[in-house]
């Protein structure tokens, strides 16, 4: 029960016991109960008051307990740690003093080790300085080298392009006889110029027909500015065996004949240097087309670029 209800409690036996009282009386009683209304109201607000006050307090109390036991489990974490660096020092401070009475007993031990391990030390130092002075040989050679292969390559590439640029340029030159048994080729470094032989003789025959002598004499004249190119002359024949009591005896006469006979034309048609031509007869045994005579009896004009300059760097 609170204070009001005490004082109520109390006024309302004054009046069953004391009857009528004075109005003066009555008066006085009834401001004392409202001064003791408004103290117990004052009591009621100060009692709340420390109650959140007690219950803040607990709070706090409970949140320095959280905090209390977080310390405490840190404070015994960092004494655990703190053992095992003591332990790890202990065993740091055996080993230094293990190294250290180590190496003075090699310092006191007899000088001959250190005299071998010092004459090993300047061996090795020498195999060094030889494998260094050999590497260095090395990176030079292989410098020398492929400055050597670049050179290589770019003068391949510029015989390659000028067998190129001439194979275009007989191309044109001798286009009139394209569908006449006439075609020009560039392969591997080299210009071929392929005439058949019905192009240029008679079967059997080692005498150039005159539309063959056009052709020698236009090819003639689209080679003979190129001194660059060694040319050689190769006559095929077919397969057929024939076996003559006169020139030409044989397939290896007449292809020889043939070609010495084309050598002869581009020679007097033209200021070729007679030193950069050469005849040869490969007969039956290098056909084109094995199913195929026709193709196979042939005269092949094969311009070779000159390799004295390649062979002179290689030798370098």
């Amino acid at each position: 029960m609170n204070v009001r209800a005490l004082l109520q409690a109390s006024f309302a036996m004054t009046l069953m016991l004391g009857g009528c009282v004075p109005m003066s009386q009555f008066t006085e009683v009834r401001d004392d109960r409202d001064a003791l209304d408004r103290s117990a109201s004052e009591l009621t607000e100060q009692v709340q008051a420390l109650r959140l006050a007690v219950a803040e307090k607990d709070g706090l109390l409970r949140e320095e307990g959280r905090r209390s036991a977080a310390l405490k489990a840190d404070t015994s974490d960092l004494g655990t740690r703190l053992r095992q660096c003591g332990l790890r020092n202990d065993e740091l401070e055996s080993l230094n003093a293990m190294l250290t009475e180590t190496l003075e007993g090699k310092r006191r031990a007899d000088g001959a080790e250190q005299s071998a391990l010092l004459a090993e030390l300047q061996r090795i130092r020498a195999d060094l300085q030889f494998q260094q002075d050999s590497l260095h040989a090395l990176e030079k050679d292989l410098r020398a080298r492929e400055a050597k292969v670049a050179e290589l390559s770019r003068m391949l590439d510029a015989q390659k392009a000028a067998g190129a640029a001439l194979k275009a340029r007989l191309s044109d030159a001798l286009f009139a006889f394209r569908n006449k048994g006439l075609e020009v080729e560039e392969r591997d470094g080299k210009v071929y110029v392929r005439l058949s032989s019905k192009l240029l003789f008679a079967s059997g025959s080692t005498a150039i027909d005159p539309e063959g002598r056009e052709a020698l004499s236009d090819l003639a004249k689209a080679i003979e500015g190129e001194d660059g190119f060694e040319i050689v002359v190769e006559g095929h024949t077919d397969d057929v065996a024939f076996n003559s009591a006169t020139s030409p005896r044989n397939n290896w006469e007449l292809s020889v004949l043939r070609a010495t006979a084309v050598v002869e034309v581009l020679s007097s048609s033209s200021s070729l240097q007679p030193q950069l031509l050469t005849a040869a007869g490969r007969s039956e045994y290098h056909p084109r087309d094995p199913g195929n005579r026709d193709r196979n009896r042939r005269i092949e004009v094969v311009l070779s670029p000159k390799l004295g300059s390649l062979y002179d760097l290689l030798d370098e």
